[in-house]
């Protein structure tokens, strides 16, 4: 027994297949997929369904239990397992595709754009159909709204059939009943009639019908017949008298939701399963195994959460800028890449990111590094690199092809929550910078930073009082622009320069300075002292 539990996505989808191959390893003959779910991405979705029905991994005895909602995807995904059996309180169906923005909620699509969305949900449960013999038109009721079926069945077979509007005028000489009706849940006991599904029987030729085909040759018959047209003869006028209504199944104003009883009068579920031991009686199953999500797995699901990014991304730039401004301590510098790597490494390990949203976030790094500490104030480097910067996070919500509506659409989320913790992030290094030494614990950190740095350099110098007295006043106040002093360290642009009895962080206008050249203050700001060379 596999749960899947929570949004479908990518982390899903590895997670399956982690667990799927462990069970089949350890001689599972039979996958129970226990399902939950309110619904998740689609290519996630679509990729777990060939999982499912890839019997060279996941063996072909796949149940799904829903226990107790499959809402969506969750539908999707049970639709694609050999049979379904549902918990007594069991729900689903609902699987149209939905457009959400962030702090927007739903978005209506326009019919292009839904019919794109639909065609490969369609195209998969279709395939489903087919496989598992359930009526064609039933299971695409779940997707497209548009769909009208009413439940019928032979008074002399007690097989059940869907027929649309033309067919059950046909059948009736009148027009259906348009109010919909519960069917009660069968007795114990009690055999429900088989739904005759619309769909393509596997072709067999007639001399082989004796024969067991190989796999090979099954799934060979079954691209074939997936290749035809839906064969069962539409009803005439010669089935008259022979059919009574049941139910109407599905409106044209709604999307198919189901509970117990219609899913297995309706020909989808073949029992109603309450707990683990009725599931290993209805298999006839020895044991049964669980095979729970990990924790790691659930760590990722956390990391890859949409507002959990941009924390990250906003904890990223804050504790990069105070490295920057006070270099030295090694503190926010650890704590600028731990967030980089949890943003980066997250997605990677579900499977969300591609080497080239890396490749932008190192070479972003590496330009803006290059604007700081080799060609400062020109700009190109910085810009280049913010904009590498951007374009790797924006990567790391992206896990469709950008050609696709689903792809274009996590671009322009991606888009949105990465400019948003941008500016978040800049808000809070402005406030950061204007109030830089009356915070507490910055003043702290980079006070207790000066001081060691000091006390390293003037180590066994009767000045040492007197320097460290200076280092604890703020750089404004102790400078002001002509100020003359010599570069203790190589200006890259940043380093220290001694002005008088005072060691002071210091930065270069422009060009690379070598320690022991004169320089002059040219400005003197909250955050930083700028200086250039001076030319005798």
């Amino acid at each position: 027994m596999i749960t899947i539990e929570g949004p479908i996505d990518g982390v899903t989808l590895h997670s399956l297949e982690r667990r799927i191959r462990k069970a089949t390893q350890e001689g599972a003959t039979a996958i129970v997929f226990e399902i939950n779910t309110p619904g998740g991405e689609l290519l996630a979705t679509l990729d777990i369904c060939s999982l499912i029905k890839d019997h060279s991994i996941t063996p072909a005895n796949s149940i799904a239990w829903i226990n107790p909602k499959a809402y969506s995807a969750g539908s999707i995904i049970a639709l694609a397992c050999r049979e379904i059996v549902v918990a007594p309180n069991a729900t689903f169906g609902d699987a149209a595709p939905i457009q959400v923005v962030p702090g927007v909620g739903l978005v209506q699509m326009n019919e292009t754009e839904r019919a794109k969305m639909e065609s490969p949900i369609l195209t998969e449960v279709i395939d489903s159909a087919r496989r598992n013999h359930y009526d064609e038109n039933l299971v695409q009721s779940f997707i497209s709204v548009g769909i009208e079926l009413w439940l019928l069945e032979n008074e002399l077979t007690k097989q059940r059939v869907f027929v649309d509007r033309a067919e059950y005028r046909t059948l009736f000489g009148e027009a259906p009943p348009t109010q919909l009706t519960p069917v009660s849940p069968p007795k114990p006991g009690d055999a429900v009639p088989p739904v005759i599904p619309w769909f393509n029987e596997l072709f067999v030729p007639a001399e082989d019908e004796t024969r067991t085909l190989t796999p090979e040759e099954q799934a060979a018959q079954l691209e074939f017949s997936q290749l035809l047209p839906p064969v069962r003869a539409s009803m005439t006028e010669a089935d008259q008298g022979q059919w009574k209504l049941i139910t109407q199944a599905i409106s044209n104003d709604r999307l198919l939701t189901i509970r117990p009883a219609e899913a297995i009068h309706y020909g989808l579920a073949q029992e109603v399963i309450s707990d683990e031991q009725e599931m290993k009686r209805f298999l006839g199953a020895s044991t049964l195994t669980r095979y729970d999500r990990s924790w790691s797995e659930g760590l990722v699901r956390f990391l890859i959460n949409p507002y959990v990014k941009i924390l990250l991304i906003i904890i990223f730039l804050i504790a990069l800028f105070i490295e920057l401004a006070a270099p030295g301590m090694g503190v926010f510098g650890a704590t600028a890449v731990m967030a980089l790597l949890l943003l980066i490494g997250a997605p990677y390990l579900a499977g969300m990111a591609q080497w080239w949203d890396i490749l932008f976030i190192l070479i972003g790094i590496a330009l803006v590094a290059v604007e700081l500490f080799l060609i400062p104030g020109i700009g190109v480097a910085g810009v280049a690199g913010a904009i590498c910067l951007i374009a790797g996070m924006v990567g790391t919500f992206v896990s469709g092809d950008l050609g696709s509506p689903l792809g274009q659409e996590q671009l322009v989320r991606g888009l949105m929550f990465t400019l948003l913790s941008f500016f978040s992030a800049g808000v809070i290094i402005w406030f950061i910078s204007r109030q830089f030494h009356s915070i507490p614990i910055l003043n702290r950190v980079i006070l207790s930073a000066d001081v060691g740095q000091a006390e390293q350099a003037l180590s066994g110098s009767a000045m040492g009082g007197t320097m460290l007295e200076a280092m604890a006043t703020e750089p404004d106040q102790a400078l002001s622009p002509g100020d003359i002093g010599i570069a203790e360290t190589d200006l890259r642009p940043s380093g220290r320069a001694r002005f008088k009895d005072r060691l002071i962080d210091v930065k270069s206008t422009g060009e690379f300075l070598e320690k022991g050249s004169r320089v002059r203050v040219t400005s003197v700001g909250r955050f930083v002292i700028e200086v250039e060379e001076e030319v005798s």
